[in-house]
């Protein structure tokens, strides 16, 4: 009802606006004496009389041309023109401005009105098609990133208990075989939980704070594979550089657990390797994995990547490069940001 209301307000006052404009617009194009309240006065019922004119035309007549009934159109506003001539000639001819045409030729008198009739309406149109086409464009503008907030929060919906249920899944694989380093892991598992709620929902973090969180999951996630995996991570960028440039948070951290997550294997040797790279403004994660019995067997990558792709669009729409590129033997995933 408020909305309701604050829309009504807003119209209100833009109708007024175009009203006072076009009041005194009319007036110094058609020469009115402004030099008493009487000739005000007639300016403005003959202003009126046009302004209600195209009122008409604007609400009943001008959607026939939106509905493609053009015929029909046309008609309807010749006759709606003639009749705005015939109500404007005798109140402009006798009485706002008498003796200014000549009364011998009626034809030409009515034509000068008919004339007037359509400069003014046509005028007034423009006016009120410029305010549609702007409010289109603004309901338009608004509809968008409300739809992005909705996804954006959608998808960390859609993330927050995937990556708890694998967080989880570590802490039970560690306290099977070094309980004793179990508290030490909720610690830091309370830091990364810290993080998703608290700038998570931030629109931008620090770079170097994304990259620690990062770093905190890493340190999990070698507790839980222990020598089974061989992890590398390297960050290649400068420190002042790390604290000045931001980025969407959690943006990455799917990324870091498909690699983990895809690499395992009952038997065997694997690896993850993750290389983060700073130039400028430009940020290249390279992540390389072993390939797991769960990826040999399925081929997926699961909700993550789909869930990235979908972020990615949203808030860096022309602005990223992801590359996928899956082999016999590891998985390789390339991802270029523009960052701000």
């Amino acid at each position: 009802m408020i909305v309701m209301t604050n829309w009504f307000k807003k119209r209100y006052l833009q109708e007024i606006g175009i009203f006072i404009a076009m009041f005194i617009l009319t007036m110094v194009n058609q020469f009115f004496q402004l030099d008493s309240f009487t000739a005000v006065f007639k300016g403005l019922v003959f202003f009126i009389i046009i302004y209600a004119l195209a009122q008409l035309h604007w609400h009943f007549i001008f959607p026939l041309f939106w509905n493609r009934k053009y015929g029909k159109y046309a008609l309807i506003s010749f006759g709606a023109l003639l009749l705005g001539t015939l109500i404007l000639w005798p109140v402009d001819f006798f009485w706002v401005e008498p003796g200014i045409l000549p009364q011998e030729n009626i034809l030409y008198v009515l034509l000068y009105y008919f004339v007037i009739n359509i400069a003014s309406v046509s005028t007034i149109m423009f006016l009120f098609l410029v305010r549609q086409h702007a409010s289109q464009i603004r309901k338009r503008t608004e509809d968008k990133l409300l739809l992005a907030e909705m996804n954006i929060r959608l998808l960390h919906a859609q993330l927050n208990p995937h990556f708890l249920f694998n967080m989880f899944n570590n802490l039970y694989g560690v306290s099977l075989t070094e309980p004793d380093r179990v508290p030490q892991l909720i610690l830091k598992l309370s830091q990364l939980m810290r993080y998703q709620l608290e700038d998570g929902r931030k629109p931008q973090v620090k770079l170097q704070e994304e990259i620690s969180f990062i770093e905190n999951y890493i340190v999990i996630e070698k507790e839980r594979v222990g020598t089974r995996c061989e992890i590398t991570f390297a960050v290649h960028a400068r420190q002042p550089d790390l604290e000045k440039i931001t980025i969407a948070p959690l943006i990455l951290i799917t990324l870091i657990e498909n690699a983990f997550k895809h690499s395992t294997t009952a038997s065997g040797q694997s690896f993850v390797h993750i290389n983060i790279q700073l130039n400028g403004s430009t940020l290249t994660v390279a992540i390389a994995n072993s390939l797991g019995d769960l990826s040999l067997k399925s081929g997926s990558t699961g909700i993550g990547l789909a869930t990235i792709r979908e972020r990615l669009e949203l808030l860096y729409a022309g602005k990223y490069h992801l590359d996928i590129s899956p082999d016999e033997s590891e998985f390789k995933v390339v991802l270029k940001m523009q960052l701000n």
